[in-house]
C-alpha cells in the first residue's frame, strides 16, 4: 500500500473520493479504511493520516463518512482536506440530514422514516440472521466474495455486533435510534447549520446547500434524509 501512496505524491488535479466504501469511481482516487473486493485505490485510517499533497486535489467527495467520525477527527479530517485542496477546488460532503429525520420523528411522519429504513427489516434482516445462525451457508455461498471478516468470526464482540443487527425496527423511535448510532458506528451528528458554520471556520470562501447529484452521490434511496454540502477553497 506503501506504492499505491507514493504514486499520488507530487501530482496535481487530483479527484478523491474519500470513505468510498462500494462506491469506486472511475478517474477518482479512491480511499476507504478496509480493502474490499472492488478494490479501493488506498487503503488508510484517514483518522492517522492523510497521504495527498497540498493544493494537489481539485475535487474531493466524502458520503457518509464524517458522521462516522468524533468531532475533532472529523474537523481534523475537514483541515486535511482544505489544505489539499487547489485554490478554487471543491469538497463536497454528505450525510445524515439529522434535522429532517428529528423532525420526521416530531411530525410522525411514517413515510419519511420508513422510505430511510428500508431493507432494514428485510433484505439487512434476513441476511444477519443467516450469518449469525447458519455461517457456514455464507461460505459456501460467497467462496471468492466472503463478507467482511467480523460478520463470520467467532470473536465474542464481533457476535455481538452481527446479534446487534437482527432487529425488526417496529416503531418510529426505532428507526431515529438507527440513524442517530448505526450500531454505534455513528459519533457525531451534523446539520446544515452546524457544518456550514465549521467549513466557514476553516476558511472555505464559499459554502451552501446543494442536492442530490446522480453522477456523483450513491444513497439515492435516501436522498430526503440527506443533507448535500459544497465548499469552494
Amino acid at each position: 500500500m506503501i506504492e499505491a501512496i507514493s504514486k499520488f505524491s507530487g501530482k496535481n488535479n487530483l479527484r478523491l473520493n474519500l470513505g468510498c466504501g462500494r462506491n469506486i469511481k472511475t478517474g477518482w482516487v479512491n480511499v476507504d479504511f478496509v480493502e474490499r473486493e472492488n478494490k479501493p485505490d488506498i487503503v488508510c485510517d484517514l483518522t492517522k493520516e492523510f497521504p495527498f499533497d497540498e493544493n494537489s486535489c481539485s475535487y474531493i467527495y466524502s458520503e457518509h463518512l464524517i458522521e462516522h467520525l468524533e468531532w475533532l477527527d472529523g474537523r481534523i479530517l475537514l483541515c486535511k482536506c482544505f489544505n489539499s485542496l487547489q485554490k478554487g477546488g471543491v469538497l463536497r460532503i454528505v450525510f445524515p440530514d439529522f434535522e429532517e429525520i428529528f423532525r420526521a420523528y416530531i411530525n410522525k411522519n411514517e413515510s419519511f422514516l420508513k422510505n430511510m429504513s428500508r431493507g432494514l427489516d428485510d433484505e439487512d434482516y434476513n441476511y444477519y440472521k443467516k450469518v449469525y445462525e447458519h455461517p457456514e451457508e455464507i461460505r459456501k455461498e460467497r467462496p471468492h466474495n466472503l463478507p467482511p471478516f467480523w460478520h463470520l468470526s467467532n470473536n465474542e464482540e464481533d457476535r455481538k455486533r452481527v446479534r446487534l443487527r437482527i432487529r425488526q425496527h417496529k416503531y418510529l423511535i426505532d428507526i431515529v435510534d438507527w440513524a442517530v448510532h448505526q450500531f454505534a458506528e455513528h459519533k457525531t451528528l451534523y446539520d446544515t447549520e452546524a457544518m456550514k458554520g465549521l467549513l466557514d471556520e476553516i476558511g472555505f470562501s464559499k459554502v451552501c446547500r446543494s442536492t442530490f447529484d446522480p453522477k456523483m452521490d450513491s444513497s439515492k434511496y435516501y436522498i430526503p434524509s440527506c443533507c448535500y454540502i459544497e465548499a469552494i477553497k
